[in-house]
């Protein structure tokens, strides 16, 4: 009878069709190697995207303490105090009211406001100056520390009009006017003769240096001997001591002329002369013209009365 069958309203889903079969079924798709691709990129994608969250911020971070850093640097540059005191000290004998006669400074002028390399520059070109340091102590001060030339010749010049002046030599060949010396040393200083060059010129004075190892050297060996030196005479003496025949001459109290080889042993000439001297004393100190102690192993003086012997 039609409506009256058993199976009336059974369809496919009774079998594998059924909601749970298909429930099944759906979760099966999710864990299939497609689904677990598109899952690892949107992994990948939000590790992109803190990562780069992670720059912005690291950067806005530097950003900030670079700015900060910047504050600090230029608050340092603000102006500084104005100069207080200018500190003056030297290895010589300059007074320190010295200074202020070179340098001046204008009223209020601030402590980074001081072109120090411009000072420096001015207080070196003084020629007593060897050289010079200029540094700021703050809050106020300035301190100038200087070298000067250590004297060893006297030297007298004369200007167009006639009006002659005594300046001083320094070991460099340096020529200035002395500041600050004591009398009794400057008396201590022969004169100098210096060699004239080629066209006529008489600086610059060079070969110094070699004078004044003379000089000391006789100082503390024969200083009874080298305080009878008045004149040093450099005619045959240009400074270049390989040339041959560099002399240099000494005009003494004792003796008017004495020849040292400019290149010689100091010792050895000066042990010879002293020799020489004590020899003709012993003899009746007879008077002598000149001494040439320049000769290779042996010494020859000529006497008043123009006869001429070796040692």
């Amino acid at each position: 009878m039609i409506g009256f069958n058993k199976d009336k309203g059974s369809t496919a889903a009774a079998g594998d069709q059924s909601w749970r079969a298909l429930a099944g079924s759906s979760r099966a798709r999710v864990n299939s190697p497609k689904a677990k691709k598109r899952r690892l990129l949107k992994w990948f994608r939000l590790l992109a995207i803190l990562a780069v969250v992670g720059l912005v911020v690291t950067g806005l971070i530097a950003a900030l303490n670079y700015l900060k850093n910047t504050d600090k640097v230029l608050q340092v540059k603000t102006p500084s105090q104005p100069v207080e005191r200018v500190l003056f000290y030297s290895d010589g004998v300059l007074p320190s009211t010295w200074v202020g006669s070179v340098i001046e400074l204008p009223a209020g002028i601030s402590m980074m406001e001081v072109d120090i390399f411009a000072l420096k520059e001015k207080i070196e070109s003084q020629g007593q100056i060897k050289s010079a340091s200029i540094e700021r102590v703050f809050p106020g001060d300035l301190k100038i520390t200087v070298q000067e030339h250590s004297p060893v010749l006297r030297l007298v010049t004369e200007n167009g009009s006639g009006k002659k002046t005594v300046r001083i030599v320094a070991r460099d060949g340096s020529v200035y006017t002395g500041i600050g010396y004591k009398q009794n040393t400057l008396h201590r200083l022969p004169y100098v003769l210096p060699y004239r060059h080629v066209d006529g010129s008489y600086f610059p004075i060079r070969g110094i240096d070699r004078v004044a190892d003379l000089l000391e050297y006789a100082r503390n060996n024969s200083p009874e001997i080298v305080a009878t030196w008045q004149v040093i005479a450099l005619n045959h003496y240009s400074g270049d001591i390989d040339l041959p025949g560099q002399v240099i001459e000494v005009r003494s109290k004792l003796v008017p002329k004495i020849i040292f080889s400019a290149n010689g042993d100091y010792g050895t000439q000066l042990d010879r002369l002293k020799y020489i001297l004590h020899y003709i004393r012993q003899r009746g100190n007879q008077s002598i013209e000149r001494i040439d102690l320049s000769l290779r192993g042996s010494a020859a003086v000529q006497f008043s009365s123009g006869r001429i012997s070796t040692y």
